[in-house]
């Protein structure tokens, strides 16, 4: 046995030398094309390879650190939490050297407790000028033991050469009177991010002024003003703030109410102001209610807009007129009686996307669709196929769709052979131009697709 042992010892050290051999000799080339795609925990694995291997792993530009990589999650916090700081400090340690960073991103759990490497991961990436930082502390489901990591002020004052400022679920604490300043920043995304004073996130944002894209993500209790020449993107998604929008060359913007919640109501002047915005080509909103008068005036206001979504929205009048000269999309989803109470002057909308949710009175749906006869193609998203199963009766009447060369239906339910046949008959009366007609419709929870040239 004994003797077993030490031959198993020995093939086991020869195996080592051999894999430390082959490793060693491998050209820097092909050890640089390895790491790039290795994650980082698996890029800290490989540096204790060789030497070689070791100089190569320490030079990475990207560090991606995720506190669940590669591990099932435990009832044992405390034991996985000493663990993940273990491994992240071995990190800083490899990494030390490196010079410059393109990109450090964080992502793990903050229990509440005092937590210094947080902040030697922050100034570690700010020390080397890192373009893109990515903090983000997860929280549970249940979030019974999740507490909001603090993040100082001064902590950021080193990102001069910042360009994207990613931060979720933190918060942000002015413990200075110092101006922040991030003069690269273009890109800045807050998601669950709290400030302790009211005036937090104006002076951060102050502080940017090359900022281009700006995304707000479950931010509450902010009065948000919004001006310069430099912002061209905007998002806007379940927060509960005072929004005044100013910016003079803003392309797109897309808002986001809370499902269920009807405080997101559009005001057009006191909580919430983007009319100043006419460089604006791109809108988007969904569960959203707007004021009666908010489509009046539309192609004034926002003479060159040419993509609108409208997804679970109401109007408070029930009616929404769209009039827009330039509009070239429109997205209109589950947007309940609104579908038969809405009206389009858009001459010329090239494509389009609906969804309809239930049947209605036939009638109404032909009158609906026919606001869509400048179309050239059209994605139509239905629950069932009888939804555009127009009774023989209604298909001696003129069609609503007569231009139409292009058409995608996307069915949710069943469909039965007898079904897809009457839909067929029915589609091709509703646009007899069509050139390309395209079904997907879901069969035992697969998608079948059935392309047909008419």
């Amino acid at each position: 046995m004994a003797n077993r042992n030490k031959r198993f010892k020995k093939e086991e050290d020869q195996s080592q030398n051999t894999r430390g051999v082959y490793t060693s000799h491998l050209p820097e080339l092909v050890i640089n094309r390895i790491v790039s795609h290795l994650s980082t925990k698996n890029v800290v694995k490989a540096s204790i390879l060789s030497k070689e291997w070791a100089s190569v792993c320490s030079s990475v530009l990207v560090l991606d650190i995720d506190e669940d990589e590669g591990n099932e999650q435990r009832d044992d916090h405390k034991k996985q939490r000493r663990e993940f700081r273990k491994f992240l400090t071995s990190c800083l340690k490899i990494f030390e050297k490196q010079k410059y960073l393109e990109k450090f991103r964080l992502r793990m759990r903050y229990l509440g407790a005092a937590d210094s490497t947080i902040y030697k991961s922050v100034s570690f990436a700010l020390e080397r000028n890192v373009k893109e930082l990515d903090i983000c502390f997860k929280r549970e489901i249940k979030g019974t033991n999740c507490k909001y990591f603090c993040l100082h002020q001064t902590a950021l004052n080193n990102a001069k050469s910042l360009i994207i400022l990613k931060l979720e679920n933190l918060n942000m604490k002015e413990d200075s009177i110092d101006i922040i300043s991030f003069p690269s920043l273009k890109t800045m995304s807050l998601k669950g991010v709290r400030f302790n004073t009211s005036t937090g996130f104006s002076r951060l944002y102050s502080g940017c002024p090359s900022i281009e894209c700006l995304s707000l993500t479950l931010c509450h209790g902010w009065n948000v003003r919004l001006s310069g020449s430099r912002l061209k993107h905007l998002e806007i998604m379940s927060c509960e703030i005072k929004l005044r929008v100013e910016a003079t060359n803003l392309e797109s913007f897309k808002f986001r109410g809370d499902r269920g919640f009807r405080r997101h109501i559009i005001d057009m002047h006191k909580s919430f102001y983007i009319a100043s915005c006419q460089t604006l080509r791109s809108l988007e909103f969904s569960h959203t209610h707007f004021p009666i008068e908010w489509f009046k005036g539309l192609d004034s206001r926002f003479p060159y807009l040419e993509r609108l979504v409208l997804d679970t929205c109401f109007c408070h009048s029930g009616i929404i007129n769209i009039s827009s000269q330039n509009l070239k999309s429109l997205g209109f989803h589950e947007c309940g009686n609104n579908l038969f109470n809405f009206s389009l002057n858009a001459p010329n909308l090239s494509e389009a996307t609906i969804t309809i949710e239930q049947r209605s009175h036939y009638d109404r749906l032909r009158c609906f669709l026919g606001n869509f006869g400048s179309c050239k193609k059209i994605c139509l998203h239905v629950n069932e196929p009888e939804i555009c199963i127009f009774p023989e009766e209604m298909r001696k009447k003129s069609s609503p769709l007569p231009g139409l060369q292009c058409l995608a239906v996307d069915i949710e339910t069943v469909t039965t052979t007898a079904a897809h046949s009457a839909l067929m008959d029915s589609l091709r009366w509703m646009a007899p131009s069509l050139e390309f007609l395209s079904i997907n419709r879901k069969y035992h929870n697969s998608l079948q697709f059935v392309h047909s040239v008419v």
